[in-house]
């Protein structure tokens, strides 16, 4: 049942004093192995299972690099102070770089550019921040690891619309508007719609992430718009929302496509209760996320963008 499914050192060296018969000499300098570089990693939250990848690859690439990873998050993907807050007091302990999945696109570039003036190497992974924000706020544009969520939201819309012939309605459920990812999955999705002439986008709503949010959109626009047959969700915790009204309803005609390809949206496709979601490589953009910053802290060029490639999940794929 558905309802079931969604259930890093400082090494000392020894002091060397060296001793011979001849006469008294100075002890040899103090030699003391360099600190490993701190990386903060902060994360929008960790209920959704994409982030505990995206932590797993960020600690790999941490271990091959040999810095100190601090992992922290927010407990909801939008609270944007939380992750404010994380950054300012690890910048009172100390820490040599940022790589930060944003929970908002606008409202976090404050406290790095506080980061950044500070020396602070900042690389930004997931969710981009907005460019025109951050160029008004007197700052270059900071290292971006993700993938092209406008293609990752057309390719689940896209497989949605094969094969209808008929009049069809269709929804998507958003994220957070403030989030420039969800934007972009929202937009693609609605090109991938508009392209096919039989299908009518009744409605384009937030649920910001959330599998209960999402629940209560898809059933209010349902009872408004009983035809309903295609569903595109924003990320999976959403489309797993999504599927449970749809099981609880025995709303069998219904097809949703989900964002993330976390472990249960896979247990849904095989159920049939969802038939695709985008596989986004959450383990590759911590990875690369990490590996981007120890560049830059040692000093090394980084590319402005690095994109990880997305991946229709369906049946086929599982």
């Amino acid at each position: 049942m558905l309802k079931q499914m969604i259930s890093v050192s400082i090494i000392f060296c020894a002091l060397m004093i060296a001793g011979c018969n001849e006469a008294p000499t100075s002890p040899s300098p103090t030699t003391e192995k360099a600190k490993p570089f701190r990386v903060l990693l902060v994360m929008k939250s960790l209920v959704n299972p994409f982030y505990i990848e995206l932590q797993r690859g960020a600690e790999l690439a941490a271990a091959e690099s040999g810095i100190e990873l601090i992992v922290k998050s927010g407990t909801n993907e939008t609270l944007v102070p939380q992750q404010i807050d994380i950054i300012e007091q690890q910048l009172k302990l100390g820490v040599d770089a940022i790589v930060i999945a944003p929970a908002d696109s606008v409202r976090i570039i404050p406290v790095l550019k506080q980061a950044i003036q500070s020396g602070i190497s900042v690389v930004n992974i997931d969710n981009r921040i907005d460019q025109d924000a951050l160029a008004r706020s007197g700052l270059e544009p900071i290292p971006f690891v993700s993938v092209d969520n406008h293609q990752g939201g057309y390719l689940a819309a896209e497989y949605l619309s094969r094969g209808v012939e008929q009049a069809t309605s269709a929804l998507i459920i958003e994220g957070p508007r403030a989030a420039e990812n969800a934007r972009q999955r929202r937009d693609g999705a609605r090109q991938a719609f508009d392209e096919a002439e039989q299908i009518t986008v009744v409605a384009s709503e937030q649920a910001n992430w959330h599998l209960d949010q999402a629940y209560a959109v898809i059933k209010r626009v349902h009872a408004l718009h009983p035809d309903l047959s295609l569903v595109f969700c924003a990320n999976d915790m959403m489309a797993l929302g999504a599927a449970l009204y749809l099981q609880e309803n025995n709303l069998q005609q219904i097809k949703i496509a989900g964002y993330d390809n976390v472990p249960d949206a896979r247990s849904a496709i095989e159920q049939g209760l969802m038939v695709a979601t985008i596989d986004q490589q959450a383990f590759q953009q911590g990875y690369v996320g990490v590996q981007t910053v120890v560049s830059l802290l040692n000093k090394q060029k980084v590319k402005d963008s690095v994109l990880v490639d997305v991946k229709l999940i369906t049946t086929t794929e599982l």
